[in-house]
């Protein structure tokens, strides 16, 4: 019980700790605040919108591209202001809503008397940007918001706007692309805050100017704060990231908004819609990498934008989202944890695999209902707590190997634990066999009880090991107050008999010099030949065991050396192996007693039989 109970209490600090690190990692919220992971959780979002697959195309937006054909038939780079006057006045005809321009008309061109006479009177856009912060500050109008609640931002750059022929005849929205750390562009800032001649102001981005415009009464309120945002365009409200920006949900790959060349508008669809115009013409380089399309226009982001908030298509990424994020971090780490830590290596990793692919469809399908979850977040929990409970299964397992091998031979430990089928040869190899007991043990033990009996064995067995072990030898069993000792395994040895007979010498030197030993006589039998090692028992249960007649042998010789009141008997065969082993058999006081027929045996042996050895230099 106090082993169960100490992995009971490591699995409980071990959990602990894990949710506590989860918690970490969720407030950290890696997804966001790191370059590099930024540029992981754009992958996962990517991965999220593949699986989701294009959307339907939306209805209410459109775009007429000076694509490579318009650029063709109009012999000019980038496209006249009298070129853009008449793309305006086609959408005008065909009844847009609302017209927005994705180019900066900074410089005072030919024609833009044209164009500023095609705006005017109607519904339009013109697009603003940052300039440089030595750029002279521009008199432009302020922006669409009705009301603005926000921190107080310092120094915004200068406003870069329309030329003065161009100024005043339309509204005006920002046209900065935000891209994230591996250079996607997966979102857009709502507002933009820049300085112009009449104070700073805030503008909204290009979509969202184009909605107003497309109905004067849209009420565009914009609040943020350091942690969240709201924008509310009429009864829409669009919960901005934790940086002021709207993610996009995309609809497809560039061109799935419905677009139309310059080249050819004679069937363009335009009644209604809210039309963009812009550039995609190949070397323009307003093409961006997306989740769908690594050459996304540019003129397309804005319209994907406007699309979404018509058609209430949102992802949220806010600080509600935020909270979220820290559940399913703190869920996917319990349950990696619990996963990996199943006992049975193949059960833990397809449980942790099954964890992973739950937590991936929940990532998917809170996409697919608007919720950008952090998905950088989520398996960061599940790995590590997949990794907590996994180390904790091994450190349990090897604690488990460490404690149990106390109950084996350390000379057999790693072969056995490093096995996959643990096993040793099928056929019997030689080995030296002693057998061990203590004379007058049950007498002795009557007066100790039963802890005094346990202690007297301890002793007892720890002095076999003493002795056994720097020569090499296994002890295969403990037996009350018996010990069975082989030589000769994992492999046989052309110095068997000789260790052996030196385990002898240095356990009754042992147990003479230990100041704890009660004065108890030992007897030592042994027999040498064909041993058969093997594993056996069930499919959990195993252990190792000796067997054939050598050992049979040997525990009948040590009742032999009782009966002949001596202390140690061996058969001639263990001290014929070897030519020094006579020699050292009789520097232990070994001398022949004859041939005698054991118990259960119908053969005779040869044995040698001797006291107590003396102190003997070998």
């Amino acid at each position: 019980m106090v082993a169960r109970d100490g992995f009971r209490r490591e699995r409980r600090i071990t959990g602990a700790i894990v949710l506590l690190l989860s918690l970490l990692i969720a407030l950290w919220h890696p997804g966001d605040r790191s370059a590099f992971w930024q540029g992981v959780e754009g992958r996962l979002i990517d991965a999220r919108f593949y699986w989701r697959g294009p959307m339907a195309r939306p209805d209410g937006v459109a775009i007429i591209a000076f694509d490579d054909a318009a650029m063709s038939q109009l012999e000019a780079f980038p496209p006249s202001r009298s070129a853009l006057a008449e793309a305006v006045s086609v959408a005008t005809e065909a009844g847009a809503a609302a017209i927005a321009l994705d180019f900066l008309l900074i410089d005072p061109r030919e024609g833009d008397e044209d164009l500023a006479g095609a705006l005017a009177g109607i519904n339009a856009v013109l697009g603003v940007a940052e300039a440089p912060a030595e750029t002279s500050l521009q008199d432009l109008k302020s922006g669409d918001f009705a009301v603005v609640i926000a921190p107080d931002v310092g120094n915004p750059l200068p406003a870069l706007g329309p030329a003065e022929t161009l100024r005043g005849v339309a509204s005006i929205g920002h046209v900065n692309l935000r891209h994230d750390s591996d250079g996607a562009a997966r979102r857009l800032n709502a507002a933009q805050y820049l300085a112009t001649e009449g104070g700073n102001t805030w503008y909204p981005s290009l979509a969202i100017s184009a909605l107003k415009a497309s109905d004067d009464d849209l009420d565009v309120r914009l609040r943020l704060s350091q942690t969240s945002g709201r924008l509310s365009v009429g009864d829409t409200l669009i919960a901005l990231d934790m940086q002021g920006a709207i993610p996009l949900n995309f609809y497809g790959q560039g061109g799935t908004v419905p677009t139309y060349s310059f080249a050819e508008l004679g069937d363009a669809n335009l009644q209604g819609k809210i039309v963009f115009v812009g550039a995609t013409a190949t070397g323009f380089g307003d093409r961006h990498a997306t989740s769908y399309d690594a050459t996304f226009p540019g003129v397309e982001l804005h319209a994907t934008l406007a699309a979404n908030v018509i058609e209430q298509r949102f992802l949220r990424r806010d600080a509600l989202t935020w909270i979220w994020d820290i559940a399913l971090a703190l869920t996917a780490s319990t349950l990696g944890f619990f996963a990996a830590r199943l006992d049975r290596p193949w059960l833990g990793v397809l449980a942790t695999a099954t964890v992973f692919s739950a937590l991936a469809l929940v990532l998917q399908a809170a996409f697919v209902a608007g919720w950008w979850l952090d998905g950088v977040t989520a398996v960061f929990s599940l790995l590590l707590g997949a990794g907590a409970g996994a180390g904790l299964r091994f450190m349990q397992h090897r604690r488990r190997a460490a404690n149990l091998a106390l109950y084996q031979s350390p000379l057999l430990v790693e072969r056995l634990a490093d096995a996959t089928d643990p096993h040793f040869e099928a056929s019997a190899r030689p080995a030296v066999v002693l057998f061990v007991d203590v004379a007058n043990f049950t007498t002795h033990s009557e007066s100790l009880g039963p802890e005094g009996t346990a202690d007297f064995l301890r002793l007892f067995h720890g002095l076999v090991e003493q002795s056994v072990e720097p020569l090499r030898g296994i002890i295969t069993h403990f037996a009350g107050d018996g010990a069975m000792v082989v030589f000769g395994l994992p492999e046989p040895g052309p110095d068997d008999t000789i260790r052996a007979l030196c385990f002898i010498d240095a356990l009754y030197a042992t147990v003479g010099a230990s100041s704890d030993w009660p004065g108890l006589g030992l007897r030592v039998g042994g027999h040498a030949g064909p041993v058969q090692t093997s594993v056996i028992g069930g499919k959990r249960h195993k252990q190792l065991a000796v067997s054939g007649d050598v050992v049979n042998t040997a525990s009948r010789l040590q009742d032999f050396a009782k009966s002949q009141g001596a202390a140690i008997a061996l058969s001639s065969t263990v001290l014929q192996s070897n030519p020094e082993t006579r020699d050292r058999a009789e520097k232990l006081g070994l001398r022949p007693a004859g041939q005698h027929t054991l118990r259960g045996r119908l053969e005779p042996i040869e044995i040698w039989t001797g006291p107590p050895p003396a102190t003997v230099e070998f």
